[in-house]
């Protein structure tokens, strides 16, 4: 008797044993709440300008240690609450509300970029026909050698839209395993510069239409690194339109207020500025010229402002139409085309 109750209790022993196995308790999520404060004053010709406020937020949860993506959540302007398993993680936060600027790769912090599109191979083939057979107008004393690089220079490079402003931030994050809410602070500013460009003109009556293009700018920004330092060497040309406007006394300028991620940083990276003139008479004029000086300048720099002093001198039409005409933004040579965005 005593011998089968040893068996039986040896039998019960094994089983325990065998059958039970050591496993750490599943954790839950914790609940984080992001507090997001975006910056979004930017300074333009002197002056302090808020930006609308950003529609929504997409908030990007990368792996501590591959950098890949582990989840993403969508949240208002000023942040909310996300749910997400402890641990450590990098953490990109963007709006997603943009129009022109589009993210590409972003399944890895260091590879998702911001960039725009180019414009479309019909509007390209216009405009670079439009230069090459316009009226010769002031070329701001380029000699031909110049313009034969300017004109080989836009021809090769993409010619892109002008990006939104973009606000990001990133952080390194630790999200604990404790009860209650735990609260992440993030502070997001635009990795997009705003410009402001100035040309004194005559006879601005009777410009129907202006269109810039600016070289020597750079095609995109990784946004997982600091604003600066995730500029690419991306060479491009910027394309934008132009207004008549009346600066205070009798100047008159032809202007425009454009965003780009900023200027190639390469020395050889020069910024010529290009305007494409259709008067109301249905010429096409084009000037040009080189404003790398004006760019660096210290008043430049610190206001992103840039006043061009050379005149532009738009022929009087012989028979101009409407009567005098003035600004025409609806001109059919300048019509936008329709194309698909990336989401």
């Amino acid at each position: 008797m005593k011998k089968r109750l040893l068996i039986l209790f040896v039998m019960a022993l094994t089983i325990l044993f065998t059958g039970c196995e050591r496993r750490e308790l599943v954790r839950n999520n914790a609940s984080i709440n992001i507090r997001l404060d975006l910056q979004l004053n930017v300074k333009v010709n002197g002056k302090i300008e808020a930006l609308p406020t950003p529609e929504m937020m997409r908030v990007m949860f990368f792996d501590y240690e591959t950098f890949d993506l582990i989840t993403e959540s969508y949240l208002p302007a000023g942040g909310g609450n996300v749910s997400i398993p402890p641990g450590r993680y990098k953490l990109i936060v963007y709006n997603f509300d943009t129009e022109t600027t589009l993210l590409r790769n972003d399944r890895n912090y260091y590879s998702i970029e911001a960039y725009t599109n180019e414009i479309p191979t019909s509007m390209r083939s216009a405009i670079l026909n439009s230069i090459q057979y316009s009226i010769p107008a002031s070329k701001g004393g380029s000699d031909d050698t110049d313009w034969d690089k300017l004109l080989s220079k836009v021809q090769s490079n993409p010619i892109v839209y002008e990006p939104d402003h973009l606000f990001v931030s990133h952080e390194e994050i630790e999200v604990l395993n404790i009860e209650g809410e735990q609260v992440i602070e993030a502070s997001a500013e635009t990795i997009v510069e705003t410009w402001e460009i100035f040309v004194n003109i005559k006879n601005e009556q009777y410009i129907a239409s202006a269109r810039a293009l600016l070289t020597g700018q750079i095609g995109s920004n990784f946004i997982g690194l600091p604003k600066e330092e995730g500029k690419t060497d991306t060479d491009v040309t910027l394309m934008f339109d132009m207004e008549p406007e009346d600066e205070e006394g009798e100047n008159h300028v032809i202007a425009s207020k454009f965003n780009t991620f900023g200027k190639n940083p390469s020395v050889d990276s020069r910024l010529w500025l290009t305007i494409i003139i259709k008067t109301t008479g249905g010429d096409i004029l084009e000037w040009h010229r080189d404003i790398t000086d004006e760019f660096f300048m210290d008043e430049a720099l610190e206001n992103n402002t840039i006043h061009i002093q050379d005149e532009i001198d738009v022929p009087i039409p012989e028979n101009p139409q409407g009567g005098g005409g003035g600004f025409q933004p609806g001109v059919e040579d300048w019509e936008e085309e329709n194309i698909p965005i990336e989401i």
